[in-house]
């Protein structure tokens, strides 16, 4: 099965939700516009604002990406955690002045060992990771 085969069946998993959020605009702007064509009709004078369209191209293109985006992520509800690459920072090296403005460094710049975050799991608790204020 190679590459192009795995695409195609990503999109025909793809299609039917993909379709569902269009048939959803669409209404939405069916809606829109027979409340417009009412409020003309009754010469009401909210009628001025401007009718904003859910159902463009543009739209169409976000909603695929969105599709396309979930499609091909790498963490799956219920599947095996990322086992990403972290720092880690001893006490020992943030206590020694190492730190310098930027104690999280790396690519062979210095401060702190390089590992995976899943080598700080242990059976016996969960694991916690705290990312700080930043993110």
């Amino acid at each position: 099965m190679g590459l192009l085969s795995i695409d195609l069946l990503i999109t025909l998993q793809i299609l039917p939700g993909f379709f569902s959020n269009c048939l959803f605009l669409a209404l939405y702007d069916s809606v829109i516009l027979l409340k417009h064509v009412v409020l003309l009709l009754s010469r009401s004078k909210s009628t001025r604002g401007e009718w904003r369209r859910m159902l463009t191209s543009e739209g169409l293109r976000c909603v695929w990406k969105s599709f396309l985006l979930d499609a091909y992520k790498q963490v799956k509800l219920g599947g095996d955690a990322p086992n990403s690459s972290v720092v880690h920072i001893t006490r020992a090296e943030v206590g020694n002045g190492q730190q310098n403005n930027s104690k999280w460094k790396r690519f062979d710049g210095g401060y702190g060992a390089e590992c995976h975050l899943l080598d700080f799991a242990n059976p016996e608790r969960p694991l916690v990771v705290n990312f700080g204020s930043a993110t």
